[in-house]
């Protein structure tokens, strides 16, 4: 008896001393945080304008890693949540879009009244990928300050 319970006091000691880094985002004006936890699939842009996406790995108090590459937290300029499902939704929907454009060019060389139509719902199905894109906030550095912090 007296082993089960200091089993189940190292277990719940093993739960409250272990700490997980975090990308912590703070709003400049409002002072709003939001966090990015490890394992989360992001999409960041750095300052010399590369863009990476994948799941966040954070090496230490100032490095991170998004698909196998290392990146510093100052080089950071501007980071987004970016899920799987919705990834692949907006591309489902653009290859659509683009599809049904494509057909409207063709039924527009064959001389088809059609084409127009075609050519209008095509157009809006490829313009709502775009919006897709749009659901999550993007955080950019004018706006929000980064550091990596243990949560």
């Amino acid at each position: 008896m007296k082993n089960i319970l200091y089993l189940l006091l190292f277990f719940i000691s093993f739960t409250t001393f272990s700490q997980e880094k975090v990308i912590e985002i703070t709003n400049i004006k409002t002072g709003k945080v939001k966090v990015f936890e490890e394992n989360q699939r992001i999409k960041i842009r750095t300052q010399d304008g590369k863009k990476y996406i994948g799941n966040l790995k954070i090496s230490d108090s100032f490095n991170f890693m998004v698909n196998n590459q290392s990146i510093k937290i100052d080089s950071l300029k501007s980071i987004k949540n970016q899920p799987k499902v919705l990834g692949t939704i907006k591309t489902v929907v653009l290859i659509t879009g683009l599809s049904v454009v494509g057909a409207s060019l063709v039924a527009a060389s064959g001389g088809s009244d059609s084409a127009f139509l075609l050519f209008v719902m095509g157009s809006g199905v490829t313009v709502s990928a775009g919006v897709l894109e749009g659901l999550n906030a993007n955080y950019s550095d004018y706006k929000w300050t980064f550091k990596i912090i243990e949560k």
